[in-house]
């Protein structure tokens, strides 16, 4: 545990497949953690499969939160996600634990981590039919973190900007942490072939047939997150459990290498090569200790 007056908090980021979730779950037995998903598939409520949900023999006992903040086919930008993982922030703090958010979806953790105050303000009808151009040239840095094609959300993030309280970057009141696993390509390729030969199985096939119940569209179901389409096109029998597992391997592949081309951009990221390292570094930053950057 972590003293109830230190404001650290560690993410864990990284391409999927990595090994963020193992990470983290043994930086939170260590050091008294709580996970916090940033994971945007993961969010979603209704669906555990298809989406790679951390199950409780992979959690081992460690809170996880943000499984299920979103809709199926709801958009849900970084400035939601950043509102609401404040407030379990503070939860988690108040029991003097140590948030760890951990997730690939990028512009959650910096949204989350870079200090961003979103505000609440009430709604204004008047910018209801509000352009994303008009956004983008109110307040540019708002525009890319809110999802242009949503109407309600450009008329919430103009109403924000218009009252001076749209997302500015404030200095956080925490020390954040930010590491990825290491891992080479070869290796992150495996590891995406193999879960993807995993998820095609009786368990997706059940999970695809309730949504089917539940009467979601097939379009619906294939947008929720890669390996949805594949596996409706398994299910349906136009595609062999191998071809789809093939394509799910290839789509996930393409979706890693654009991850990692992002993170190469992410500041003050720290790329660890097993978790003994990443356990000594949140260790000097808990003693509020200097971290060399390799």
């Amino acid at each position: 545990m972590i003293g109830g007056d230190r404001r650290s908090v560690v993410a864990i980021m990284g391409p999927t497949a990595s090994g963020k979730t193992a990470l983290a779950v043994q930086l939170a037995l260590a050091f008294g953690g709580e996970l916090v998903n940033a994971d945007s598939r993961q969010a979603i409520a209704g669906v555990r499969v298809g989406v790679c949900k951390p199950s409780a023999a992979e959690l081992l006992g460690v809170p996880c939160h943000g499984l299920d903040w979103r809709q199926i086919g709801e958009p849900y930008s970084a400035a939601e996600f950043a509102l609401c993982a404040r407030k379990v922030l503070d939860e988690i703090w108040s029991r003097g634990s140590l948030p760890i958010v951990v997730g690939g979806t990028g512009l959650y953790v910096r949204g989350l981590l870079g200090g961003f105050d979103f505000g609440e303000l009430p709604s204004s009808p008047a910018l209801r039919s509000a352009s994303p151009g008009l956004l983008s040239t109110v307040a540019p840095e708002v525009a890319a973190a809110v999802d242009l094609r949503n109407p309600r959300r450009v008329a919430r993030a103009l109403e924000l900007a218009r009252a001076g309280r749209q997302p500015a970057a404030q200095k956080p009141q925490w020390t954040a942490t930010r590491l990825a696993n290491r891992i080479e390509r070869g290796d992150l390729r495996k590891r995406i072939e193999a879960r993807a030969h995993g998820l095609i199985g009786q368990p997706l096939a059940d999970e695809i047939t309730r949504l089917r119940v539940q009467g979601l569209s097939d379009d619906v179901i294939s947008g929720i997150a890669i390996g949805y389409r594949e596996g409706l096109a398994w299910l349906d029998g136009h595609l062999s459990g191998v071809e789809a597992a093939d394509a799910i391997s290839r789509r996930t592949w393409r979706y890693a290498r654009s991850q990692l081309t992002w993170l190469r951009s992410e500041p003050e990221l720290t790329w660890v090569s097993s978790a003994t390292e990443a356990e000594q570094l949140v260790s000097l930053v808990l003693r509020r200790e200097p971290v060399a950057t390799p």
